[in-house]
């Protein structure tokens, strides 16, 4: 049994609530990267790269947690922008007031490392018998 894409993006766009539609090669991108951190933190899992399909039956704790590493994806970006946003200064425009936007997306970001980082230590395998 297999886990279909369309859960995890579900799970993604639980997350946030935007009027503007993600394009779709940025979603995909936002999964690879997913799947990429839960290889490297956690265990391999496969997808499809084609159907974007995880060959895996994973459990509503994993979509969960893929869901939420793409929503960090998301977020670093919005970050990324609102940082670079607050830093413009020209001629005629200075764009430097939004400091407690940017505060509050560092702490969005940083809250959201830590929920990972939880979520990612449940699913790690616990060796008391060494």
């Amino acid at each position: 049994m297999s886990t279909p894409f369309e859960k995890v993006q579900n799970v993604f766009h639980s997350k946030f609530q935007s009027k503007i539609e993600l394009p779709k090669g940025l979603e995909e991108q936002f999964f690879i990267n997913a799947i990429s951190e839960f290889n490297v933190e956690l265990y391999p899992i496969e997808f499809d790269e084609f159907t974007f399909e995880i060959e895996d039956n994973l459990s509503v704790f994993e979509i969960n947690l893929l869901g939420t590493l793409m929503y960090k994806e998301y977020l670093h970006r919005e970050r990324d922008k609102t940082l670079k946003l607050n830093n413009i200064v020209g001629k005629d425009i200075k764009l430097t007031a939004l400091g407690n936007s940017k505060y509050a997306m560092n702490n969005a970001y940083n809250d959201l490392q830590k929920e990972i980082s939880k979520m990612t230590n449940k699913l790690k395998p616990m060796n008391f018998d060494e």
